[in-house]
Parts: C-alpha cells; structure tokens; sequence
C-alpha cells in the first residue's frame, strides 16, 4: 500500500498538486446483494405458421396481423424480408422493418357474413298442418289395406269351405264316335302319310 501511496504522491508532485488535503474519510465499497423481484412475466410463444403463394412457410407468434415480426424460420431467428407478400389463402400483407405494416385478409363474397344473415322463421302452424295431411292420408291407406285384408280372409274362408274337385284322370272318359265317312277319311290320311315315307 506504501507503495501505492508513494506512487501517488510523485504523480501529485508532477501535477502541481502538493497543496491538496487528504481525504479525511475514506469510501468504502458497499456492495450487498439485492433480490430483484420477478415483475415481469415471460410472455408465451403461440407459434404459428402460413404458407406463402409460392409454398415458403412462415412462422409467428399469435395471429398474422399489423406490427407482427414474421420468420422465416421456426426457430423465429430469421426475419422475413422486407416486401410484398401473397398467402396461399389469398390475404397479402406487406413487410417493413420486419414487421407487417399492412395487412389484408381476403373476403370471400359468395359466403355471407354471419350479420348479414338472415334467421328463417318458422310457421308452426303451417308446419303442423301439413304433418297432419300426411298423417290422414297414411290413416287413410291403413284402413283400405285393413278392409282387403277381411275382404280376402273371408274368400279364403268361402274357397275352403267348398268341397274339393275331383282330379282330372289321363284316360278319357268318353269316347267319340266316328262316322263312316270320317273312318274311311281317317284311313287314307293313313295310307298318304305311308306313301310318303
């Protein structure tokens, strides 16, 4: 410490500043350690991706929207160039800085807008007179059906009460007579179907 001090006082000396007092006390260095309180909560990452028109994946945090930081990596390290910009869904959005300055979904026409709908009211009265017709006209055919059914229960009950018929035998039962003159036509048919042969 001498040592420091002579060096000190040879500086001093060369500065022109024999004349200055010593310090009467002497500063220490306090140092403790202090706690910090964790104020600050580390946001979550919500990583999402989208694929641009020519197939690129990008990535970002939450939903694609204005003053978002878009990645073209998913480790979120490499930002997105700055430029125009086509989803394959067909929202385009503009980069600046590496942040979306510009942002425009594309609006589909043929679906409408769940506020432009309109709710279809239903008339149930309507509704019930016409479930009531149907139901009359089935009410309607059931009772037809169930009059054929008595109607052919009672013919069956008619057909088994009458007696069987006789079969009908292979030999005939009654010979026909023939003339003379049939015999005699019958007996050259005979002889010309033997000639013939």
């Amino acid at each position: 410490m001498e040592k420091n001090n002579s060096i000190l006082e040879k500086i001093r000396t060369i500065l022109g500043m024999d004349n200055v007092p010593e310090p009467i006390v002497k500063l220490q260095e306090v140092v403790e350690p202090v706690e910090l309180e964790d104020t600050q909560e580390i946001p979550e990452i919500k990583l999402a991706e989208a694929t641009l028109e020519d197939g690129t994946i990008i990535y970002f945090d939450g939903e694609l929207g204005v003053e978002l930081i878009v990645y073209t990596d998913e480790a979120m390290e490499v930002v997105l160039p700055d430029g125009d910009y086509v989803l394959e869904n067909g929202d385009t959005f503009s980069v600046v800085n590496g942040m979306i300055g510009e942002y425009t979904p594309i609006v589909n026409e043929t679906e409408p807008a769940p506020e432009e709908e309109a709710l279809e009211e239903i008339n149930f009265e309507e509704k019930y007179n016409e479930i009531k017709i149907i139901v009359d006209e089935l009410k309607a055919q059931l009772e037809k059906f169930n009059k054929q059914e008595v109607e052919l229960k009672a013919e069956i009950e008619k057909l088994s009460a009458e007696p069987e018929v006789e079969p009908i035998s292979s030999k005939p039962q009654a010979t026909i007579e023939m003339t003379a003159i049939e015999k005699r036509l019958a007996a050259l048919d005979g002889i010309r179907k033997l000639r013939q042969k």
